[in-house]
């Protein structure tokens, strides 16, 4: 849809009347219609295809009927076929019946005037015609300028780096308001944020935007001279009712609070198609998102800060977490034969595994620990009954592994209620500890909820945990021990510790894998080397999860039986 004037084109074979015509209109509509004048209809066409080539739209045609070579019924039907949105009025003083009916089936003649006419009635009806026109062109770009700011409000409304969106601001700007210049400001302290933007059309064809994105801190004398510009265009706008500069306030939502202005200049081409009420609405309206859009910006940029410094603080929580674990090497050293498959769902862990030695060697413990919950929730609780594992043995000095059970859950829930302040407690943990006597060759087991799986010969089996966990209410225990159970394993037996998460990972397939599937893994695995066991535990685990999320910490811990009987010496 052209910018430019539209045209009111006038065809007469008498250059009196022509000149008489071109006169009139140009005194009555020359601010917003330019005038053109053709002395045949063979004239008027060529015309038509001139001016449409060069950008204008044809909005009134004011034909003769009674012209040489062509009637103006006849030229009229002939230009409805080029320019079929402008208005046709007929001037005649000996036209047939047929004729006008004619211009009127075939070339929707809007009027005919006959002759001679009175001044003030002829230049009422083309200013019918000519308002008609503009007001069916105004319906248009309306309900394309609301297509359009719904289109370009989501625009505003998904951009999150600032400048960037200043920039979408300005061309949201000159595809709706239009502008030859416009200059923005914008000051958030609350935010840090304060910057200015200036955007010039260097292109009225393509609408195409010279932007400059100037911040406060980069250059403070341009930024103030640059300040005082707009201050003095919003006092000259208060000042002088101009329907070329426009000022808007860009206000938050909450509060009302102002942080800034927009100042535009648009130049006097698009003035006549537009009323000035509606320019000011739609530049508030796109002023009011941009203020949401600074608002959500500068908001998603607060929780990205707040978001690294916590990743920053979880990575350091791993740390700790890390070094409370005992090494892999560590382990090894101690049970060759063993393997350790890890894989916290998050970045720290609610399972943990423990290590220690008593009496100069005597004794090594092995534990697997699952504690209430994942992620740092979980980390926490691994922190407390890591702390009371190693109170119960190294500072107690604890040998019995049930007795080793009680004192942590005494000491866990002894700390939870601390926190609780009369809430019921919720956390707690599930865990199995193995003990290994290098004096007698013996294996002492204590299961929290968490059993023994090991195998002799090709056979597994099973050695039950007791049916509680660490830091349960004693209420709902209450005369429930800690059992511990004594064996003398056998070179070669394979055993394994594991919290539930392997087994209760989600696939594609079922709900859940299933205490008897991970068994029959564990059946088909034993026998092989154990860093085979480790490959072949993940993999199947990938596998079974496949693009579905972990559902929980997942950790497996295997070893097989190397110590020959009493051949420690103190």
């Amino acid at each position: 849809m052209s910018l430019k004037k539209p045209i009111i084109l006038c065809i007469d074979d008498e250059k009196i009347i022509l000149d008489s015509l071109q006169e009139q209109i140009l005194n009555r509509l020359g601010a917003r219609f330019d005038c053109e004048v053709a002395q045949s209809g063979e004239e008027g066409l060529e015309l038509i295809d001139e001016l449409r080539a060069d950008g204008h739209d044809v909005a009134v045609i004011i034909s003769d009927q009674l012209m040489p070579s062509m009637k103006g019924d006849q030229f009229l039907i002939a230009a409805h076929q080029k320019a079929p949105d402008a208005y046709k009025i007929l001037l005649t003083g000996q036209a047939t019946l047929d004729a006008v009916q004619n211009a009127i089936n075939h070339a929707r003649l809007y009027r005919y005037v006959m002759k001679p006419w009175r001044e003030d009635d002829l230049m009422l009806t083309v200013e019918e015609a000519a308002e008609a026109y503009l007001q069916r062109i105004r319906l248009q770009l309306y309900m394309r300028l609301l297509r359009d700011i719904n289109a370009l409000t989501q625009k505003l409304s998904g951009e999150r780096e600032i400048n960037r969106l200043i920039e979408k601001y300005f061309e949201s700007l000159v595809d709706t308001v239009g502008f030859a210049s416009a200059k923005v400001l914008v000051e958030y302290p609350q935010q840090d944020i304060y910057l200015e933007g200036v955007a010039k059309v260097i292109s009225a064809y393509n609408k195409r935007l010279q932007v400059e994105i100037l911040q406060r801190e980069a250059d403070i004398e341009r930024y103030t001279a640059l300040r005082r510009e707009i201050e003095g265009s919003i006092m000259q706008a208060m000042l002088e009712d101009s329907p070329h500069l426009l000022v808007a306030p860009i206000r938050l939502q909450q509060g009302g609070r102002e942080l800034g202005h927009v100042v535009i200049e648009r130049s006097e081409a698009v003035d006549f198609l537009r009323e000035q009420r509606e320019i000011q609405n739609t530049l508030q309206t796109l002023t009011s998102q941009l203020a949401i859009s600074l608002e959500n910006a500068a908001l998603y940029h607060t929780i990205l800060e707040q978001k690294k410094e916590l990743e920053d603080s979880i990575r350091y929580a791993k740390r700790i977490q890390l070094a409370l674990i005992p090494s892999p090497e560590l382990i090894q050293y101690h049970l060759p034969e063993s393997f350790i498959l890890y894989l916290p769902k998050a970045v720290v862990s609610g399972d943990f595994y423990w290590f220690a030695e008593q009496q100069a060697g005597r004794y090594i413990y092995l534990a697997v620990v699952d504690c209430t919950g994942h992620g740092v929730p979980g980390a926490f609780m691994s922190v407390l009954v890591s702390n009371a594992l190693a109170y119960a043995v190294n500072e107690m000095g604890i040998t019995d592994v049930a007795a080793i059970l009680q004192m942590v859950d005494i000491q866990v829930r002894e700390k939870l209620q601390r926190q609780a302040q009369g809430e019921t407690l919720k956390d707690g943990a599930e865990m199995i500890i193995v003990q290994l006597d290098r004096e007698t060759g013996e294996l002492c087991v204590a299961g929290s909820r968490r059993p023994l799986i090991y195998y002799r010969d090709g056979q597994r089996y099973e050695i039950p945990p007791t049916p509680r966990s660490i830091a349960d209410d004693p209420e709902l225990f209450k005369g429930v021990q800690f059992q511990g159970h004594r064996l003398t394993p056998k070179s070669g037996d394979m055993f394994f510790l594991f919290s539930d998460g392997y087994a209760d990972q989600e696939s594609v397939i079922r709900r859940r894998m299933g205490k008897n599937q991970f068994y029959e893994l564990l059946d088909e695995i034993h026998g092989l080397p154990v860093e085979q066991q480790k490959r072949v535990l993940e993999q199947r685990f990938r596998e079974w999860k496949g693009d579905l999320e972990q559902t929980d910490d997942i950790l497996v811990v295997g070893f097989r039986y190397t110590f020959p009987t009493k051949t420690f010496n103190l």
